[in-house]
């Protein structure tokens, strides 16, 4: 990847795009934001033009449909959003000699592995958002443009929704909650994945080399009910006390059948080892980060 003069960020009012927005202006000072306001992805015509008004030589595409149990019940927009966008976006970068910036996921394996995923690792989808986001690095793979995808992990931040903001709603409305003990993860704020990627890219041009596919995550795990007992002993009182019953996610797919709840990979955890590698950096823990910013998440959680 050369010198970087004119950076297109899509997806910039998400999670990862809302913290994206002044990091990477450390990059290049001519950028340009668009979130799904500015740029509805399912209208894949609307795509090229803008594009070609702009004209980036790099495109952070953090733009996603992200409702993992909403994609099974809308798969139509799911792959429209996650591989059809994304064909049309790493087709332009190829023409046009554009580096695009992909997120990924860890739900395009299948959680049966007892040890964290690596880059390597062959791809087993269980769920259909899984399935989209799989096809979408295909599609990217195949446009012969030049590219990094970033493998990530349970994503949380004080937008947006998420896991942690879910059980602080369901904690603000009932006295007892079930919660999957089985299935494992790294929570991983969306400000330090936005720091990581731009030091990533910072090492690409320094370095002129592309690993092509990183998984990008803190250190260490931990499981949702764990998770969930997490947040109430670091909620400084905000939380009232509930009883929270620990349950296996098969049962817990059984009770939510009729809800469609997508299947979860039962190991969520990524390798990191090639992205300390290459950063000659070794990872930080994600529970400092994460008890810290619980009284935020509980002032911005939706009712």
């Amino acid at each position: 990847m050369e010198k970087i003069e004119k950076i297109l960020l899509l997806g910039s009012s998400g999670q990862i795009g809302s913290n994206l927005k002044k990091k990477i202006r450390s990059i290049a000072k001519n950028i340009r934001c668009l979130s799904k306001k500015d740029l509805n992805l399912e209208k894949l015509s609307f795509i090229k033009t803008k594009l070609d008004k702009f004209k980036p030589n790099l495109i952070i595409n953090a733009s996603a449909f992200t409702k993992v149990d909403e994609a099974e019940k809308d798969k139509k927009k799911c792959f429209k959003i996650n591989v059809s966008s994304t064909k049309e976006i790493s087709k332009w970068a190829f023409k046009n000699k554009c580096f695009l910036v992909h997120y990924s996921t860890v739900y395009i394996f299948d959680g049966k592995k007892k040890k964290p995923w690596n880059e390597k690792d062959k791809a087993k989808p269980i769920n259909y958002y899984g399935k989209c986001k799989l096809e979408a690095e295909k599609e990217i793979i195949s446009s012969k443009c030049d590219y990094l995808i970033l493998r990530l992990n349970w994503v949380y931040n004080e937008k947006g929704e998420n896991f942690p903001k879910k059980i602080i709603r369901i904690i603000k409305k009932k006295k007892k909650i079930f919660l999957v003990n089985n299935q494992i993860g790294t929570p991983n704020d969306a400000e330090f994945i936005s720091v990581m990627t731009v030091k990533i890219l910072k090492t690409i041009i320094q370095r002129k080399i592309n690993p092509k596919i990183l998984n990008l995550s803190a250190r260490g795990s931990i499981n949702y009910f764990d998770l969930a007992k997490k947040i109430l002993e670091n909620s400084q009182g905000k939380l009232e006390k509930v009883k929270l019953i620990p349950i296996n996610s098969n049962i817990y797919t059984k009770i939510k059948k009729k809800q469609k709840v997508a299947e979860r990979p039962l190991n969520s955890l990524l390798n990191i080892t090639k992205l300390e590698k290459f950063l000659n950096t070794k990872m930080p823990d994600w529970e400092n980060v994460f008890i810290k910013k619980i009284p935020t998440l509980i002032r911005n959680y939706k009712k």
